[in-house]
């Protein structure tokens, strides 16, 4: 993965190295005063992040647009985080062996700079992780890692207190972020500042992004648009939810063309910040 990015904006156009691309975005910095709020997504052109499959209707990653280049800026993304959100389905599929990876930073080798670099910048080894969930119908596999980082259940005031009390005796610590079971989004970013987080990156789907959008408290979206039309009747794309009224305005702050994605097709990853007042939380 050493062939560069052409950065296309701000120009004028530039190589850039593949590795610390996303690094120097210094979203780790964030702080009680200002945290800030990211997500990021790999789309084909016709806006698919994930196709569902026909045996098993799990809802996945095509393997036409997953590429380790994406990955390797995704995990940076995920370098900076202090804490993860993600979602139920995500332990779900953990359980069954069906998880597209273990949450990040990976352990990997290829992935070895990434943790040398969060224990240079005074950080946790491992960011923590919240999963969202209304239900708390949540398998906790033998493997999630809960003595290497903090774990977080986070719900709704009127979650079954039954399924609360066991959550808590397996270790996970329950907050509650919401009227009724679902989790609202500025509680949910709320909650966690208490606890001491402030770079807060969400690695679920389309209806966290969507939680997060229309309460206005997304700051930051990376979006990785592969060369690639898919089709298909069944997938997802990046924001499910009712329509978004005013609309969530969202402004590029970097472009970067990669030549070399897998294929020779080529991808384009983009940053962009929600507008305060039209999407973006304003804080």
């Amino acid at each position: 993965m050493s062939e560069p990015l052409l950065r296309l904006y701000p120009g004028p156009p530039t190589p850039v190295a593949l590795a610390g691309a996303y690094l120097a975005h210094g979203l780790h910095r964030a702080d009680a005063a200002k945290p800030v709020v990211y997500s990021n997504f790999i789309a084909s052109l016709d806006g698919r992040i994930a196709l569902v499959e026909p045996g098993t209707r799990r809802h996945r990653v095509p393997a036409a647009i997953a590429n380790p280049r994406d990955w390797r800026l995704f995990q940076e993304l995920a370098a900076q985080a202090h804490v993860l959100i993600t979602s139920a389905r995500y332990l779900r599929d953990l359980a069954q062996g069906q998880a597209q990876d273990h949450l990040p930073v990976s352990t990997r080798a290829p992935y070895a700079d990434l943790l040398d670099w969060r224990k240079a910048q005074g950080l946790a080894s491992q960011p923590a992780v919240a999963v969202v969930s209304a239900s708390l119908d949540l398998p906790v596999p033998a493997g999630l890692d809960l003595h290497q980082r903090a774990f977080y259940v986070v719900t709704g005031e009127g979650a079954d207190p039954e399924r609360v009390d066991a959550l808590e005796r397996l270790g996970l610590r329950v907050l509650f972020a919401g009227n009724g079971r679902r989790v609202e989004g500025r509680r949910l970013v709320d909650a966690l500042v208490e606890q001491g987080y402030y770079s807060l990156c969400a690695v679920a789907g389309p209806q966290l992004l969507y939680t997060l959008v229309s309460a206005g408290v997304l700051d930051r979206l990376y979006l990785t648009h592969a060369h690639r039309l898919l089709g298909g009747s069944e997938y997802d794309s990046i924001l499910e939810g009712p329509a978004l009224d005013p609309s969530a305005d969202l402004r590029l702050t970097s472009l970067y063309y990669d030549a070399h994605a897998p294929g020779g097709t080529g991808q384009i990853f983009g940053a962009y910040e929600c507008r305060a007042g039209e999407g973006g939380s304003g804080r």
